[in-house]
């Protein structure tokens, strides 16, 4: 009987901590935004962008986290409404390599080059934007605003020949 108490208070006292043990483990995400419905008008040809890269030697990216290629690109807006002061593309996390935040490349696996991604560049076109975030927002100045951004070939080990493709969609995001 002794044994049975002292077994009984053993398993009561171990479900007594589990939840103290368990609440450390845990937390919370909170998600904050804003909607607005006014926006800016991305300019005609700028809403979906093609922008080559150089043709170049795969051994100009022998290495994980070797660069080449970088090539710069704009995105123009205008019809800003007023009260709106500052405006930044938002690279959204499609086709995104989770470990580097870079694209993938997409190109048709017969074809595609190895071990290669696209790194998207700010405007200064050496400070790289990881998708999922934004570029540096930019003043707009009489309605309208000019975001300059770049993209250039990212290895993730020693790259093998083929074809480059890659998709990044950006949202205007404003401050």
């Amino acid at each position: 009987m002794k044994a049975q108490v002292m077994g009984l208070m053993f398993m009561v006292a171990g479900i007594s901590v589990a939840p103290a043990a368990f609440a450390e483990g845990t937390g919370k995400v909170t998600f904050n935004g804003k909607l607005i419905q006014e926006t800016c008008k991305i300019n005609a040809g700028d809403e979906d962008k093609v922008v080559t890269l150089p043709q170049i030697s795969t051994q100009s990216l022998t290495a994980a986290g070797q660069t080449a290629g970088s090539t710069m690109f704009d995105i123009s807006v205008s019809e800003c409404p007023a009260g709106l002061n500052l405006v930044a593309a938002h690279f959204e996390t499609a086709h995104m390599d989770p470990d580097t935040r870079n694209a993938t490349n997409q190109a048709p696996t017969a074809t595609a080059a190895g071990l290669v991604q696209v790194q998207l560049l700010d405007r200064d076109g050496t400070t790289p934007i990881l998708l999922g975030s934004s570029g540096a927002p930019v003043a707009i100045s009489g309605g309208a605003a000019k975001m300059s951004y770049g993209g250039q070939y990212f290895a993730t080990g020693q790259t093998t020949p083929g074809d480059v493709m890659a998709v990044v969609n950006y949202t205007l995001a404003y401050q």
